[in-house]
């Protein structure tokens, strides 16, 4: 696929790609945004071909969904509550001209996954049971949240279609429905490449 130079020279590494955003997103980047070498891996697997169209829950400023539509051929749309993140977000995509990845503002409850044909998922719920993790305060975090996000995206992932991709990664929820089965997994089996077989 066709990459600017200045594209490329953005993802040669991750400091390098998060000196993009704003000093305060870049702060967040070593423990909440997914490493580039991760996003490479993920997204050659849940995006095959250009027909491959795929879902970030919570996906922060969208590094993953940017760094995806480089690396594979698929679509890429995230889902993230807090609107300062999909805006510096959709600026970036804007400014490197990537056409195959957009940011959307909202809760994944109130999204139908099934549109989708693969799901990324990197433990975005934490928070939620973590509070010092918290990546700041424009969101209502709480244990009850935490719960109710796991119980949706599991009725979820239930719901999708046969033949669904899922990536998780440092995934917090405690299970993943047994219609899922297990590909691949990477980097000390924190990330985990699964396909819905039933």
């Amino acid at each position: 696929m066709y990459l600017t130079e200045e594209t490329r020279n953005y993802l040669s590494s991750d400091e390098v790609f998060d000196s993009q955003f704003p000093v305060y997103v870049q702060q967040l980047s070593r423990i909440h945004w997914t490493p580039l070498n991760v996003a490479s891996t993920a997204a050659k697997f849940l995006a095959p071909d250009p027909q491959s169209r795929i879902i970030d829950i919570g996906a922060g400023v969208g590094k993953f969904c940017i760094a995806g539509s480089c690396y594979s051929k698929g679509a890429f749309t995230g889902i993230e509550q807090r609107k300062n993140f999909v805006t510096a977000g959709n600026k970036v995509i804007k400014t490197l001209g990537i056409e195959r990845a957009q940011l959307i503002h909202g809760n994944f409850t109130e999204l139908d996954l099934t549109s989708f044909t693969g799901i990324y998922f990197y433990n975005s719920f934490h928070e939620n049971l973590v509070f010092s993790d918290a990546l700041d305060n424009k969101v209502e975090v709480s244990t009850e949240l935490f719960e109710q996000y796991s119980a949706h995206l599991l009725t979820q992932l239930n719901a999708m279609p046969i033949g669904t991709r899922l990536a998780t990664f440092w995934l917090s929820i405690t299970e993943i429905p047994g219609c899922y089965k297990l590909q691949e997994s990477h980097f000390n089996n924190l990330l985990k490449l699964w396909v819905k077989e039933s």
